[in-house]
């Protein structure tokens, strides 16, 4: 079995990649567990009104981009005094923890201000951002060849694949379960196990960079700590925009699917169904994304992506109530959204390079912290979007949903993340920085590098 031989053999050279990526199975958990279901735990089990929910949305907005940009600059000025995003990772994972545990125990502690809640959700997305900018900046460090960071990419991916399963295996079916007496109980020892979780494997991503390579020669410049968005340029703009598809639109599916499958499809149990069916072909795409990965350019695959991705969805809208049909759609979206999530990120490293190439400077806190900000705020104004909308059509938890609530949520569902893969395959086949030119400007890096460092080339 020569081909298991070389995986393996692979793998073994990858250890400490695929140690870094673990910390995706623990962020995983945590932005799965909220993408998934904290919209139907605020309305459907705390009892928050939908407009408060849409205020409550836009303030966690509000924070995540001063968090983001905050957390670019800390780690920026730590990596300059030495501390390292490791140990920046290691010392804000309890914080982090404890308060994702503390929302999923309101239910248990009848807790429903929302002075409080909106202060437990600021603590808990303010301390995961110091860890995702760092943890995320790290990919282009344990890995430097443009294939190499596709692989990265692709453990990124299965590890938070995996998680995704257990989202939809153990806490998505909580919310179902949610009117029984024993719900707030169960609810918060999910938290805590899933904090416990979170913890472990960012403790070993941690541990596990600290033994990735360095560049030789002379490091550039680093972009200084208050330059908190990076340059402005064509390759930084397209994977903006990327970026902005990738967490306001391609998330709408999921972030809806409880209330389709409540409202619309009738069988609030399908939805752990559909979720298990996305993660597992997410598992199965990003294994197919991974092996394409030395063959074709990243953002290639990125714009195929989107196209099964968008077709999948397609397909599910017009597949009615048929549900084994519902999960082959499911299926095929599952294999597009992992090259979606996956293959960005090392087109972003990659874009670190062309960046130090161009302007002979290293900003990749200020890049990934500007990306992280994107998909980080994207994603809660998808939220606030959903919450609004709800409010705005009339949507009243536990009842017969009116035609014009049913018509936007599938609107909502199915509309937005297709034209969003629209809008991502245009740019993206417009972005020619494929594996060849990104090693001319890497070797050009080096040079420079060890022309700085007294080195003869």
């Amino acid at each position: 079995m020569p081909d298991l031989r070389a995986c393996a053999a692979q793998l073994n050279r990858d250890r400490h990649v695929v140690g870094y990526a673990s910390g995706n199975f623990g962020k995983a958990i945590f932005l799965g567990s909220i993408d998934v279901t904290l919209l139907f735990l605020l309305t459907d089990i705390i009892g928050m009104p939908a407009a408060e929910v849409s205020l409550l949305m836009l303030i966690v907005f509000l924070g995540d981009l001063a968090f983001d940009i905050g957390a670019g600059m800390l780690a920026s000025h730590a990596d300059r005094h030495g501390i390292g995003y490791p140990r920046l990772i290691a010392l804000c994972v309890l914080p982090c923890a404890c308060a994702f545990g503390a929302l999923y125990a309101l239910p248990f502690l009848q807790a429903q201000g929302f002075f409080l809640i909106a202060t437990l959700l600021l603590l808990l997305r303010g301390s995961y951002a110091v860890i995702d900018v760092p943890h995320n900046a790290l990919l282009a460090r344990v890995t430097v060849d443009s294939h190499a960071r596709g692989r990265a990419s692709g453990y990124r991916t299965l590890f938070s694949a995996a998680a995704s399963v257990v989202v939809a295996t153990v806490i998505a079916p909580s919310m179902n379960a949610a009117a029984g007496p024993a719900a707030p109980v169960r609810m918060a020892w999910l938290g805590l196990l899933a904090g416990m979780l979170f913890c472990a494997t960012l403790l070993l991503a941690a541990w596990s960079s600290r033994a990735a390579g360095q560049p030789r020669g002379a490091l550039p410049r680093q972009a200084l700590a208050s330059g908190w968005w990076p340059r402005h340029d064509r390759l930084f703009g397209a994977i903006a925009v990327v970026a902005v598809v990738t967490g306001f639109a391609i998330p709408m599916f999921g972030k809806t699917l409880l209330y389709l499958c409540t409202y619309v499809l009738h069988d609030a149990g399908f939805a752990s169904r559909v979720l298990l069916t996305l993660a597992l072909s997410g598992i199965a795409g990003a294994t197919f994304w991974i092996s394409l990965v030395p063959r074709h350019d990243k953002t290639t695959l990125l714009a195929l992506s989107h196209g099964v991705a968008a077709t999948g969805i397609i397909l599910f809208a017009c597949a009615g109530e048929h549900q084994a049909l519902l999960l082959a759609c499911a299926a095929v979206a599952g294999v597009g959204v992992a090259g979606v999530a996956m293959l960005p990120w090392g087109i972003l490293a990659d874009i670190v390079d062309f960046s130090e190439f161009r302007y002979r400077e290293r900003s990749e806190t200020a890049a990934f912290a500007a990306i992280l900000v994107l998909l980080k705020a994207g994603g809660m104004a998808a939220l606030a979007t959903i919450g609004w909308t709800l409010g705005q059509l009339g949507y009243v938890p536990g009842a017969v949903q009116t035609p014009a609530v049913v018509l936007g949520l599938k609107a909502l569902a199915f509309g937005v993340p297709v034209l969003g893969s629209c809008i991502a395959i245009l740019v993206l086949l417009r972005l020619d920085i494929g594996h060849a030119m990104h090693a001319r400007v890497r070797r050009v890096n080096g040079l420079r590098r060890m022309a700085r460092q007294g080195q003869p080339m």
